[in-house]
């Protein structure tokens, strides 16, 4: 007698079925990963440039927050006059983390330029914000997204105290 094998119509219906309902109940919350990555970075890099007006404000120093495509440098002026990385182990963190970059920043209103310095071969920043032990910050914005998607997220930043917050990003 010969014994047959393999699936019948109605199994392979089955696990058909249910590979539909598992892939529609998973799809949906991977898509809203890259959102919530964007808007979680966004969050973490305004406590940064908090920290950073805060920092300025206890220490009695200007600090500066040069601004790239893929993360961020915070600085300050040593003895000698010169820009240095800060090396203090919440300031040396890299913010935004991929794949999230930061698609556009830009100042505005009145800049007060403060010695401006690159090391050779470093590449010029898309922005540099100022933190003075006064309280002011320099007005401008950052936009946060992923390479290639469409959410955004802007963080606004506005002279005096507070004056860092988010705001949803309207292209």
């Amino acid at each position: 007698m010969l014994k047959q094998q393999g699936f019948t119509l109605i199994e392979i219906l089955l696990v058909v079925v249910i590979m539909t309902v598992l892939s529609a109940m998973v799809a949906p919350s991977f898509f809203q990963a890259t959102g919530a990555s964007v808007d979680g970075e966004a969050r973490y890099m305004q406590k940064m440039l908090r920290l950073a007006a805060e920092e300025s404000q206890l220490t009695g120093k200007v600090i500066r927050c040069s601004v790239y495509q893929d993360h961020v440098k915070f600085e300050r002026v040593d003895v000698e006059g010169v820009w240095r990385t800060i090396k203090d182990k919440v300031f040396h963190t890299m913010v935004p983390r991929a794949p999230v970059i930061v698609k556009e920043a830009r100042l505005s209103g009145a800049v007060e330029i403060v010695h401006e310095s690159r090391l050779q071969g470093e590449p010029a920043p898309m922005a540099r914000f100022m933190f003075w032990p006064d309280g002011r910050v320099s007005a401008g914005r950052l936009i946060l997204s992923i390479k290639g998607a469409n959410e955004s997220r802007e963080i606004q930043l506005n002279p005096g105290p507070g004056g860092i917050h988010l705001a949803a990003h309207r292209p």
